[in-house]
């Protein structure tokens, strides 16, 4: 199902409002009424009625920037009507949008094409761009020394592993998921999980942001908080850890090593807070274990099931229970699961200090958020700008190229340019 019953629900109504409300705006412009119901097209029509660009349509279609365009759009519309005053609007906002259907039966429409605020579109180009292309990040916690710092600003591009479609389309723009300790979204209308072909696979040792599978706020999925790690394990390959040394289908992975701690934890020694819980594994003797890919027939049983609990039952949605040494999966007893999405295994570069796949078990492709594409900014604990990261490009083998002097050479370029243009005028 493409749609949930609320979001279907909502477009119905929207859709009733806007044709009873504006059927005379149409007729008043010499367009036939049968216009105002073809999908689209009618936008468009509309568009051109308000005197605004024709590709202003597009934005009613796009997830969550619908709810910036269509007030604005209100605006529009009411102010054609004669006797137009503050408390018409208020009223239009109220109601969210109805109050048109009032002024269009009971008042008549004038030629004034007084145009609302540009703030409101400054605002929702943003969110255009924060949303579907490219979003800003920092980093709080040392859990990837030495490649990246607390302090780093990011830039994340969301095209590269595909675009995912907002799910939750109520919230404060710019805003994830709290505003000043108060939840800064609504998820009454949501979006079932779509994502947009990618540019891109996620590979070995790239960096990448996502949401924390583990929210214990029942968050909706693009509302949980953001982490970043290292992806080491690609979904089909069997990962293990052996005295703090990485093994990849029992091959030692030499890309992602670092020195060696002094201190190792031993073999059989049981950390607190591993996953899963009922294995004797630490930080730097884990696994190995498998990390599922789509279309794969896990082989269950009472040894593994511990490691595949969350996967079946919070990422999959799936029910299962143990019963007389019996594994139930959805009331059924099996020995197998079919798996519905990639996993990955993800760690950080501070391996001594990361909360990471190690704690909380694999990612399903669906938490993925973006790519890392450059430090644009870096601030050291004491207020100091660390110059030689600003834009900083960390590739997946955590070389570094600097482009600051670039940026620098540029913006003089600019400056003098635009100095020898004020000149000119100036004579």
């Amino acid at each position: 199902m493409l749609l949930n019953y609320n979001i279907l629900l909502f477009l119905i109504i929207i859709k009733i409002i806007y044709f009873i409300g504006t059927y005379n705006l149409y007729l008043k412009n010499g367009i036939n009424l049968f216009v105002a119901v073809i999908p689209i097209y009618n936008l468009i029509i509309l568009m051109k009625i308000l005197n605004r660009p024709r590709w202003w349509s597009i934005l009613l279609y796009i997830p969550i920037i619908f709810f910036f365009i269509y007030p604005i759009l209100c605006l529009d519309i009411i102010n054609l009507f004669e006797k137009c005053s503050k408390k018409d609007k208020m009223l239009l906002l109220i109601t969210l949008g109805g109050y048109i259907i009032y002024l269009n039966l009971n008042r008549n429409i004038i030629k004034n094409k007084k145009r609302s605020s540009s703030i409101f579109f400054s605002i929702i180009f943003t969110s255009i761009i924060n949303i579907y292309i490219i979003q800003p990040f920092v980093i709080h916690t040392p859990s990837m020394k030495d490649s990246l710092l607390v302090g780093d600003f990011l830039f994340v591009s969301k095209l590269h592993y595909g675009i995912r479609i907002p799910i939750t389309q109520l919230s404060i723009p710019l805003i994830h998921n709290n505003f000043l300790g108060i939840q800064s979204y609504i998820s009454y209308l949501r979006l079932p999980y779509i994502r947009l072909p990618c540019f891109q696979q996620i590979n070995h040792n790239d960096i990448i942001v996502f949401n924390f599978p583990n929210d214990l706020k029942k968050r909706p999925l693009d509302k949980k908080d953001y982490y970043l790690k290292r992806c080491i394990g690609l979904p089909g390959e069997i990962l293990s850890i052996k005295n703090g040394l990485i093994y990849i289908n029992g091959i030692l992975d030499n890309k992602v090593q670092k020195k060696i701690k002094k201190y190792i934890l031993p073999k059989n020694l049981k950390e607190s807070n591993i996953y899963p819980e009922n294995k004797l594994w630490n930080r730097d003797n884990y696994g190995p274990i498998y990390i599922p890919k789509k279309g794969d027939y896990l082989n269950l049983n009472l040894e593994n099931i511990s490691f595949y609990k969350d996967l079946i039952t919070k990422s999959e949605n799936s029910s299962l229970k143990i019963k007389k040494k019996k594994i139930f999966l959805n009331n059924k007893v099996q020995s197998k699961y079919l798996v519905n999405k990639n996993y990955y295994f993800l760690l950080g570069d501070n391996k001594n200090n990361s909360l990471d796949s190690r704690y909380w078990g694999l990612i399903p492709y669906d938490h993925i958020v973006g790519k890392p594409l450059f430090i644009w900014l870096s601030i050291s604990k004491n207020e100091f700008v660390r110059w030689n990261r600003c834009f900083t490009i960390i590739n997946s083998k955590t070389e570094k190229k600097y482009y600051i002097y670039h940026i620098m050479i540029i913006i003089i370029i600019y400056e003098i340019n635009y100095l020898c243009k004020r000149r000119r005028i100036s004579r």
